[in-house]
């Protein structure tokens, strides 16, 4: 099986796609900053790295779908599959961004050119990741999209998953839709269930990783980098959450405001991570503080919780950057747990 990852990032979902045993022969994507991770850390089962092709979807054709994946035609005479995947960008349909009302946002018709690409090139396979929310905050497009499954003969099913059950160490709620022309598909169920097979646990993960400072780059462990703490933060680190501080640590915002008390928090080592956003290296945005350390994780820590592999290197000369690349991917191990279901398909 052959597959196209689409605004695939730096590539947890070719990642996870590739572990499967599918031949992801490249990703497309409009971020020039993610293109050497993707084609480093990734290897094709011909040995090639996939390529990263700097390109909008909007942009994209059927024709350049076709010279990559050949078309339903030779695609059937070399009785090859084809799984056409991607996730879009999902910052409009969060819930936790301010601006998800604003229609405006081009980036909501992205799924509508993933949809176009469905329509006319007709793989056997469809893959489609995104934020929970994506049904409620955007029914029109989401309709749209589905109108074309049923119009081009699919079989499809969605779900909202959660990533911890696909062993991934991290309570993560995503949207998912599956699509197949090669028999009826349904949402496969993570094979973690808490009970006979345990989540997965921030200390499984990443306990293991010599410590470091707030502000320190580990010299010999990459991306092993984190940013650096304010000494009242140090401070504010110190308990459980924001209502336990005295009054002197408090923030003015805070002040007659009782919600979102996971932020300054540490993670636990008894526990999956809270979900992992693009702002992961701030303990000020989440419950992203170390579970011991004086410090929020390290971007190496919140890309081995996303489930990448230890050797999948970023280019980390801006943290935000890096720390953005990695909280925006689908997590490698749930991509994989999907992969495997349309290998078993195919």
């Amino acid at each position: 099986m052959v597959a196209i990852d689409l605004f695939c990032g730096v590539g947890g979902l070719t990642c996870g796609l590739l572990e499967a045993g599918i031949d992801v022969i490249c990703g497309f994507d409009i971020e020039p900053a993610a293109k050497n991770a993707y084609e480093r850390n990734n290897k094709r089962p011909n040995g090639e790295n996939p390529k990263y092709c700097l390109k909008s979807v909007t942009e994209l054709t059927k024709e350049d779908v076709y010279d990559i994946v050949g078309t339903k035609t030779q695609r059937r005479k070399e009785k090859k599959k084809f799984l056409l995947a991607g996730c879009a960008p999902c910052q409009p349909f969060s819930l936790k961004n301010k601006n998800r009302g604003n229609k405006s946002d081009e980036r909501r018709t992205l799924i509508t050119y993933f949809a176009n690409l469905v329509r006319d090139t007709d793989p056997d396979f469809v893959f489609m990741e995104n934020v929970a929310g994506l049904e409620r905050f955007e029914p029109d497009n989401f309709k749209y999209f589905t109108d074309i499954l049923d119009q081009k003969g699919y079989s499809w099913d969605k779900r909202i998953v959660n990533a911890l059950n696909y062993g991934v160490a991290q309570n993560r709620k995503r949207f998912v839709l599956l699509a197949s022309k090669c028999g009826q598909v349904e949402i496969p169920k993570g094979e973690y269930d808490g009970i006979e097979k345990p989540y997965e646990t921030v200390e499984n993960v990443i306990k293991k990783l010599a410590p470091i400072e707030a502000g320190q780059t580990h010299s010999k462990i990459p991306n092993h980098r984190c940013a650096n703490l304010a000494p009242i933060n140090k401070e504010r680190l110190k308990y459980k959450n924001r209502l336990d501080w005295p009054e002197h640590l408090w923030l003015k915002c805070h002040r007659n405001f009782k919600g979102h008390t996971d932020v300054y928090g540490r993670m636990d080592w008894k526990k999956p991570a809270p979900t992992l956003t693009t702002k992961f290296f701030s303990i000020s945005t989440g419950r992203y503080g170390h579970p011991e350390q004086n410090r929020a994780i390290s971007l190496r820590e919140g890309a081995l919780l996303q489930s990448f592999p230890k050797h999948y290197v970023f280019d980390d000369a801006r943290i935000e950057k890096a720390a953005r690349q990695i909280g925006n991917a689908v997590p490698p191990k749930m991509a994989e747990a999907f992969g495997k279901y349309f290998q078993a398909l195919s």
